[in-house]
């Protein structure tokens, strides 16, 4: 049982585990996928920005090329400054002199960089990458004509590449950002959806735990009423006719007063499974099983694993079972007290076995320790084990020759 658990606990990690891989992954690939996108839109739209421009201030020079040679250059600050996304605008004439230049000291100076040759292309413009004065850059050529169409020079619209690594740069950021948001988001979301997995796990395996102690039960109690059968079968063999109904209609009322005090006041289904089973265990060892008055489990009171609660409740009460088949006394009970609380649950074994010497009783909960023989001596210590880690106690109090009773105390 204990290795299915673990079996059970290391699947819902490996299914954690896919699922964080497979957000992770799938978030980063659309992501990446997108900044590709992204980038390369903003390529184009750079591309495109320096071709708008270029084609701007060539038409804007075509109207303002006669004036003086200062208030062109300040006609030409006023309007580069209004433009963003470029940094650096350039005009030079066919002969390669700068005409005008966002850098005043290059005004004048020779052009000796790339001469653009448009004589081979279908417009009268173009962009390249390339290297200037100020390092390098993204450049747009356009060309200049005077009225009668007569090629006069040229103009540049420059980006430069540190500018271009700034705007990729905060474009890369953003999308790490936006990324690391949406893995925590969907984390969360994937916690949220995985606790309620879990808990319909849980819940389900409960059930099927359930189930498991109900089938035990029917398989104890297919037993006890085939030792009923042989007695009633005996009392009417010897004529005992009025025996036999009695003790049919005894034993009837009996169960039945069991099993539904068993599901009105107790309303786990795996704790309730477990103590009808141990009923008709109890029934076969010849042991009168009761419960102590007022006896009672509420779910809403407290929050137990229902697999701890079968195991504590169930390692006891099958070592009173084993006391008192062990003893020679004629008249053996056993006392089962389940009581909630909000916040706090009480069990109670209590038997009429051969009872705990008083120098065992410290001795009892260690593991390995028994008076039965060897491989023995391990239930009362994983019971205490189990208890210590859910924050309870458990107590034992005992006389020898007369019995023994358990109590565990658990507070959330």
């Amino acid at each position: 049982m204990k290795e299915k658990k673990n079996n059970l606990g290391l699947l819902r990690k490996e299914i954690t585990r896919t699922q964080i891989a497979l957000i992770v992954s799938i978030t980063i690939l659309l992501s990446s996928g997108g900044l590709i996108i992204n980038l390369g839109a903003i390529n184009k739209a750079l591309n495109q920005s320096l071709q708008n421009t270029s084609e701007l201030i060539t038409r804007l020079y075509s109207f303002v090329r006669k004036m003086p040679q200062e208030e062109l250059t300040v006609y030409l600050d006023n309007t580069a400054r209004s433009i963003s996304n470029v940094d650096i605008i350039s005009i030079v004439d066919k002969s390669n002199k700068r005409i005008y230049h966002t850098n005043h000291q290059l005004i004048n100076t020779r052009y000796d960089g790339h001469y653009p040759d448009f004589s081979s292309l279908s417009t009268s413009y173009y962009t390249e990458d390339s290297n200037g004065p100020s390092g390098p850059q993204r450049r747009t050529y356009s060309a200049i004509y005077d009225e009668d169409e007569n090629y006069i020079g040229f103009i540049m619209t420059i980006a430069l590449k540190t500018s271009i690594r700034s705007t990729t740069k905060h474009t890369v950021l953003f999308f790490v950002a936006v990324t690391l948001a949406a893995i925590l988001i969907e984390l969360a979301i994937c916690a949220t959806i995985s606790k309620k997995i879990k808990k319909e796990f849980l819940s389900f395996t409960e059930d099927f735990e359930g189930t498991k102690f109900l089938v035990d039960s029917m398989r104890a109690n297919n037993h006890d009423f085939t030792n009923k059968l042989h007695v009633i079968l005996g009392l009417i063999q010897i004529g005992e006719y009025e025996k036999a109904q009695n003790y049919i209609q005894n034993i009837s009322i009996i169960q039945r007063e069991t099993v539904s005090y068993v599901m009105h006041n107790i309303q786990n289904s795996s704790l309730a499974a477990l103590l009808i089973g141990k009923i008709a265990r109890a029934s076969e060892c010849n042991v009168k099983f009761n419960f102590k008055e007022n006896s009672k489990f509420r779910e809403e009171d407290i929050q137990i694993p229902s697999e701890a609660l079968v195991t504590i409740t169930g390692n006891l009460i099958d070592n009173a079972l084993d006391s008192m088949n062990s003893s020679s006394g004629e008249n053996k009970f056993l006392t089962v007290g389940v009581f909630t609380n909000p916040g706090e649950l009480l069990v109670t074994v209590q038997d009429t076995g051969s009872g705990i010497a008083e120098s065992f009783k410290e001795k009892i909960f260690e593991n390995g320790f028994s008076t039965k023989g060897e491989g023995r001596g391990v239930g009362l210590f994983h019971t205490k084990q189990l208890i210590a880690s859910m924050g309870g106690d458990i107590f034992v109090e005992s006389q020898v020759g007369k019995g023994a009773c358990f109590t565990v105390i658990l507070k959330k």
